[in-house]
C-alpha cells in the first residue's frame, strides 16, 4: 500500500463567513449577484458589522475542497498563506482539528488572514465576497519541494491565476509533482476567471493537467463554444479526465473518448449551494486517489454535492465517509 498523502493543494487560505440574505440587500452594495467578487478588507468589516454571520468554518473553494476529502476519509496538505491574527488562528486550529496539514503556518507579517462572505438567498443562490488578504502574498519562495512530494495528487485553483507571484508557485509545485509522478487536477473556478485568463489556462490544461474541474458555463466559456454538446467534443480532444458539474442535471466526466452521466442525488430542499463544486471536486479526487473507477469516484462527488446543498455552509454535517 502507497504511503503517499491523497492530494496536497495551494490556494487561497480564508474563512467562509454565511449571512442569509436577498436580492434586494445584496444590490444595496453593487456586487455582482450570483457570483465572485474581490472586496477590500474595509468593505469586508462593514459587511460583518451590518449583518448577522450564521456561521464561520474554514473555508476558500480549495479549502473547501481538502476539508472534504478529510471527511471522507482520505488526507493531505494545504499550501496557503495566512497572518497570525483571529481568523488566521481559527483557521489553522480548523486544519488541524480536521487532520490536515498546512506546512507553511503563519506567515504573512502584515496582510489579514482572507475571508470570503458569502450571502445566501432563500432559494440557495449565493454570492461571494472575497477579500483575498494574506493569500495574494503566495509566491514561489513558498513552495518547499519537502512539503509538495510524497502525495498522489496535486489540485491549483484557477482563482490563484490573478496574481503573477502565486501563478509562478504553481508552476513550480506543477514541475515538482510531475516529476513525483503526482497526477495534476485543476479547476477553472469561476467564469470570469475563465474570461481573465483563457488562453494561459489553455496553456496549463494542454500541458500539464490530467484532471480538469469545472461547470458547465466554464467548460462553454474555455473552449469557446456555445452549445454543451460541442463542449464535450472539446473535452474529449484534451484526451484527459474532465469532470463537468451541471446542477440539478448532475454532471458529466469525459475519460478520452468514454463520456460517463452522473445523476444527481435528489435532497428534499436546495438551501445554500455554496461548495457545492468543491465537495464535488472533493469525492472525485478523493476515489481517484484510493484506485476507484470512474463511475465510483462520481457517485462518490454527488453524494458530497447534496450533502453540502442540503445545508447551510460548505462543510459537510455528517462524516462523508457514512454516505459511501
Amino acid at each position: 500500500m502507497s504511503d503517499k498523502l491523497d492530494v496536497v493543494g495551494i490556494g487561497n487560505a480564508m474563512v467562509d463567513a454565511i449571512i442569509p440574505s436577498n436580492q434586494s440587500e445584496i444590490e444595496k452594495h453593487e456586487i455582482n449577484r450570483d457570483s465572485m467578487n474581490l472586496i477590500d478588507e474595509n468593505l469586508k468589516n462593514n459587511l460583518h458589522e451590518s449583518y448577522s454571520i450564521r456561521e464561520m468554518a474554514g473555508g476558500g473553494s480549495l479549502g473547501n475542497s481538502m476539508f472534504g476529502i478529510t471527511s471522507f476519509g482520505g488526507n493531505g496538505s494545504f499550501i496557503g498563506k495566512i497572518k497570525n491574527d483571529e481568523v488566521g488562528i481559527f483557521l489553522q486550529k480548523d486544519m488541524v482539528r480536521e487532520g490536515l496539514q498546512f506546512p507553511l503556518g503563519f506567515t504573512s507579517p502584515d496582510i489579514s488572514t482572507g475571508c470570503c462572505t458569502i450571502f445566501v438567498e432563500e432559494d440557495g443562490t449565493r454570492t461571494m465576497c472575497t477579500f483575498l488578504g494574506a493569500g495574494t502574498l503566495i509566491g514561489p519562495d513558498d513552495i518547499n519541494d519537502q512539503h509538495i512530494k510524497n502525495h498522489k495528487i496535486a489540485y491549483l485553483e484557477g482563482y490563484l491565476w490573478d496574481n503573477e507571484n502565486a501563478k509562478k508557485a504553481m508552476k513550480k509545485m506543477v514541475d515538482i509533482c510531475k516529476a513525483d509522478n503526482q497526477q495534476i487536477a485543476f479547476t477553472l473556478s469561476d467564469l470570469f476567471c475563465v474570461d481573465r485568463h483563457r488562453d494561459s489556462f489553455k496553456e496549463l490544461i494542454e500541458n500539464d493537467v490530467d484532471i480538469l474541474f469545472a461547470n458547465e458555463d466554464e467548460i462553454k466559456a474555455q473552449s469557446e463554444e456555445a452549445d454543451f454538446d460541442n463542449a464535450i467534443e472539446y473535452a474529449k480532444s484534451l484526451n484527459m479526465t474532465v469532470a463537468i458539474t451541471r446542477a440539478e442535471k448532475g454532471s458529466v466526466i469525459v475519460e478520452k473518448d468514454n463520456i460517463i452521466e452522473i445523476n444527481p442525488i435528489q435532497v428534499d430542499k436546495v438551501v445554500d449551494t455554496t461548495g457545492a463544486g468543491d465537495l464535488y471536486a472533493a469525492g472525485l479526487l478523493f476515489g481517484i486517489a484510493r484506485g476507484k473507477d470512474i463511475s465510483t469516484c462520481g457517485n462518490y462527488a454527488s453524494v458530497a454535492a447534496a450533502e453540502i446543498i442540503s445545508h447551510y455552509g460548505a462543510r459537510p454535517l455528517v462524516k462523508l465517509s457514512n454516505l459511501i
